[in-house]
């Protein structure tokens, strides 16, 4: 007898929930997630993402095919990274310093796991555009190091340049013989 009242209570408690989920017949437009404006970071990490489900599908593949992927990886990379500092550069928001430390982190991150696929991979190829990607996060950082105060700027360009760093660990470990 308790359980069933319990039971009537929790279904009408998760009918009301669901019908307040859903747009009305009459005057309201629901916009889904996907649809909704995103900015440059969300659209970087939705693509660096997808990058590296590919990086991923190319290490799981046969090993003739592996070099051609990771270069086409690696090249497909180098304007995104171009695309996210110019973005970053142009919208740069001093006021909210904590926010951009954690970008910069999560992107560093996610550009590292990618890159790091390519470590044993000595190509000619490869090696031109891990040293392009090598460029373009230096030249981020040094923008930032000129643009934030100098204390915020150590601390924030900090937690970027340890990527930076292993990226170029790994631009050396793709330099061919």
């Amino acid at each position: 007898m308790i359980f069933s009242r319990c039971l009537l209570v929790v279904l009408a408690a998760v009918g009301v929930i669901a019908h307040s989920g859903h747009a009305e017949k009459r005057g309201m437009v629901k916009v889904h997630a996907d649809l909704a404006r995103r900015g440059y970071h969300e659209d970087g990490m939705a693509k660096l993402k997808e990058y590296q489900m590919q990086t991923t599908d190319a290490m799981a593949g046969p090993q003739p095919e592996r070099e051609a992927k990771l270069t086409e990886i690696t090249k497909n990379l180098v304007p995104l990274v171009k695309t996210y500092n110019s973005n970053l550069m142009s919208g740069l928001d001093l006021s909210n310093l904590g926010k951009l430390r954690q970008h910069l982190s999560l992107f560093g991150e996610k550009l590292y796991v990618i890159v790091r696929s390519c470590k044993g991979t000595r190509s000619e190829a490869v090696y031109n555009n891990i040293h392009a990607l090598n460029v373009e996060v230096d030249s981020l950082g040094d923008f930032l190091a000129q643009k934030l105060p100098s204390t915020m700027s150590a601390q924030i360009t900090s937690e970027f340049a340890k990527y930076s760093d292993r990226i170029d660990m790994i631009e050396v470990a793709t330099k061919p013989f």
